[in-house]
């Protein structure tokens, strides 16, 4: 890259640590050198499409995702960031970094395979460490840092294991929180398609500011229901981690993540398989892997069957996600917004929180414009 594209760097990060999504968005977008794909240019994508239309979790995910990423040399939080790296490859991933080195590959290459996918990495730099009440202190700035107080009260979370319950009318999902013995309610982003089969996951309870509603600091992680069991009972739950990685329990794979969701639990890729039907998922697959963005094509499918079906809080969280999808979004304005449709529209936006609510009543007022 050149001097100019580094520069181009360092004012796109600026402007996101200044709350500034949009100005970003067009920065990140002006170096050549970039993906329009990647994964950072998708969220900020989205983030920018919202413009004020982020609730405070949604503030507060996005600070904890930007510390995540923070790297600058000679600040506290990058000295944090690799001081997490570092733990998370040598106890966690150290099978990756050992293959590496017997298949003469590059160490470089795994610490940012980790550093990019990893949610073990993330939990340890962001809560354990302190990464991010460091980023907030050290580098928020503007309307970011205006947003910061519900990230601070994040901080000292703990780690848990959990079973994923039914869904509930109101946007709330029930949840068993295995060590305080009891079930509990929390705001219901999906958090149930990325459970597994049974249900049984690891993750953090922390405040969402939508009432005394709680909700994941991020998508939790399937686990198996003995490792989930364990980790909740444990007073030093990395300890049972460790020895279920060990046991063959657990792998490392199951901890890895392409897709790290900002606006919702329901990650990107679990749309192509909501989204399609099992007959195409096959070659829709295929055709995403070899570079066709099918993501938005997928939400915009979960838009027009719930154009024509009677709104359920089970799949409400699905819908949620595909509309804020801004590809999918626009197709559904475009196509889907009928003369009388006001009402379908608006009573799948009575089942879901914001910022998906104020979307879906956005296509709901179209469709009340077109008759």
């Amino acid at each position: 890259m050149t001097a100019a594209d580094f520069d181009l760097v360092r004012r796109s990060l600026a402007a996101e640590r200044s709350g500034d999504a949009a100005r970003a968005l067009e920065l990140h977008s002006s170096v050549p050198a970039f993906a329009l794909r990647s994964r950072h240019h998708v969220l900020l994508t989205q983030l920018a499409s919202l413009g004020d239309q982020l609730p405070e979790w949604v503030w507060a995910r996005w600070i904890a995702y930007q510390a995540v990423r923070c790297e600058d040399p000679g600040s506290e939080t990058g000295e944090i960031q690799r001081l997490a790296l570092k733990y998370a490859i040598e106890t966690f991933h150290e099978d990756q970094l050992a293959d590496c080195y017997t298949n003469g590959g590059d160490p470089v290459r795994v610490g940012a395979w980790v550093a990019s996918e990893s949610w073990l990495f993330h939990q340890v730099l962001v809560h354990e460490l302190g990464g991010l009440e460091r980023f907030v202190d050290e580098h928020a700035t503007g309307r970011l840092a205006d947003h910061a107080d519900l990230a601070r009260s994040w901080i000292e979370a703990p780690l848990s294991g959990f079973l994923v319950g039914p869904s509930l009318p109101g946007g709330r999902l029930c949840v068993e929180d295995l060590a305080a013995d009891g079930w509990t309610e929390v705001l219901d982003l999906g958090a149930r398609s990325c459970a597994g089969d049974g249900g049984w996951v690891l993750g953090r309870l922390v405040p969402s500011g939508v009432g005394d509603l709680p909700m994941f600091d991020i998508p939790p992680i399937a686990v198996p229901e003995h490792v989930a069991r364990a980790v909740a009972a444990a007073r030093h739950p990395w300890t049972r981690i460790k020895e279920a990685l060990d046991a063959g329990d657990l792998a490392e794979r199951d901890f890895m993540r392409a897709d790290h969701e900002l606006t919702t639990d329901v990650l990107s890729i679990e749309l192509l398989g909501i989204g399609t039907a099992p007959a195409d998922l096959e070659r829709v697959t295929a055709q995403l892997r070899s570079g066709r963005d099918e993501i938005p094509r997928a939400a915009f499918r979960i838009l027009r069957r719930a154009a024509d079906e009677q709104p359920d809080h089970a799949e409400a969280p699905h819908v949620a996600a595909a509309v804020l999808q801004p590809g999918a979004r626009a197709d559904a304005r475009r196509m889907l917004v009928r003369e009388g449709q006001y009402d379908v529209w608006a009573r799948w936006a009575a089942l879901v929180h914001e910022p998906a609510r104020g979307l879906l009543l956005d296509l709901a007022e179209a469709g009340r414009a077109a008759g």
